[in-house]
């Protein structure tokens, strides 16, 4: 199994702001130490549920305090930023790496983003193509040009180009059935945040026929799927009980946001914590509890990919941190090489 840690960057302590910033950036590093195989990177802007507004900087900052885990963004919201300057930053972040740059996108889904940027979420989804058909153009061509409806671009070059060729592995943050047929259909990774694994299975199920369908093998099928990402919500403590009291409240105050409980498979009406851990949206408890949830989820799902949010809603660092090595050295070894 492969796993991840992902990264979002919560502050509700709006007076600890760059006390928090920097306690990320050392639970981002300290995943490699830990033995984790990836560190994705979410963005957002304008809130305080998320704080990586520019995830190509922490990126950067990741890749030079680190040897081997590979970087990731989960995802880079593609229709609030300009395609060429994103194709620039990314490319020179896989340059920094050493070629360690997993590139995800995705077209957001916060209203108030959207309107501080002075672009229609309606147009999200054509923006999204648009800005992502330009970055692959300026990865794989010398000079590129564009004639589209958002973007009028000239003869242009973007240097330097990624170390991995033709371009880093790509991801696409899925939640709607017409993301994961268009994913699918250009065999596109995808990421998705869904709790049940009825829903996973389904939602895998479909990316599976309609990439068969637009005419790739079995064997490139099966290989974008184990290299595609589930988000679960994990924190390990030394027992069941004192897990759930450290994560409960951060996690709830993260999906008190309607827009974020629709995001990651929830409803509108607000939860309690019980129904989001019978959903299996979360797996709180000791590093026996967290494995055995985790198999489970395997056998269910027969995915191995885990991308574990460990810091959903802004906790403590040493908790998080300890969170992360009870998870490294007590959960880790049981599914490696299996």
């Amino acid at each position: 199994m492969k796993f991840g840690v992902f990264s979002l960057l919560s502050v509700p302590d709006q007076a600890r702001e760059a006390e928090l910033v920097q306690g990320e950036l050392e639970i981002d590093c300290f995943a490699e130490e830990a033995g984790f195989d990836a560190v994705w990177l979410a963005e957002h802007s304008t809130s305080h549920y998320g704080l990586i507004c520019s995830p190509q900087v922490i990126a950067a900052a990741i890749a030079a305090r680190t040897d081997r885990i590979r970087i990731g963004t989960a995802v880079n919201v593609l229709p609030l930023n300009h395609p060429v300057r994103i194709a620039h930053d990314f490319a020179m972040v896989d340059v920094l790496s050493g070629g360690r740059l997993n590139y995800g996108v995705g077209r957001g889904y916060s209203p108030d983003e959207f309107a501080a940027f002075g672009v229609s979420l309606q147009e999200g989804r054509e923006r999204f193509q648009e800005a992502l058909e330009i970055i692959l153009k300026a990865w794989t061509q010398d000079v590129f040009s564009h004639d589209g409806r958002f973007f009028k671009i000239p003869p242009t070059r973007v240097v330097p180009k990624p170390v991995q060729q033709p371009y880093p592995p790509l991801y696409v943050a899925a939640t709607s059935p017409e993301t994961v047929e268009w994913a699918a259909q250009r065999l596109i990774r995808i990421i998705s945040a869904s709790a049940s694994p009825e829903n996973i299975v389904r939602k895998f199920n479909t990316y599976r026929e309609k990439a068969l369908a637009a005419g790739y093998c079995d064997r490139e099928v099966e290989e974008a799927i184990a290299d595609s990402w589930v988000m679960k919500h994990i924190y390990v403590a030394k027992d069941d009980e004192t897990a759930i009291q450290e994560a409960g409240p951060p996690f709830l105050w993260f999906y008190k946001l309607i827009a974020n409980r629709r995001m990651f498979d929830g409803p509108i009406e607000p939860q309690p914590l019980e129904w989001w851990m019978d959903r299996g949206a979360c797996y709180f408890g000791s590093p026996e509890t967290v494995a055995r949830k985790i198999s489970e989820w395997r056998e269910k799902t027969g995915l191995n990919t885990v991308l574990c949010w460990m810091n959903a809603g802004g906790m403590p660092k040493d908790k998080v941190l300890n969170s992360m090595r009870l998870f490294g050295e007590r959960v880790i070894p049981l599914f490696k090489g299996k």
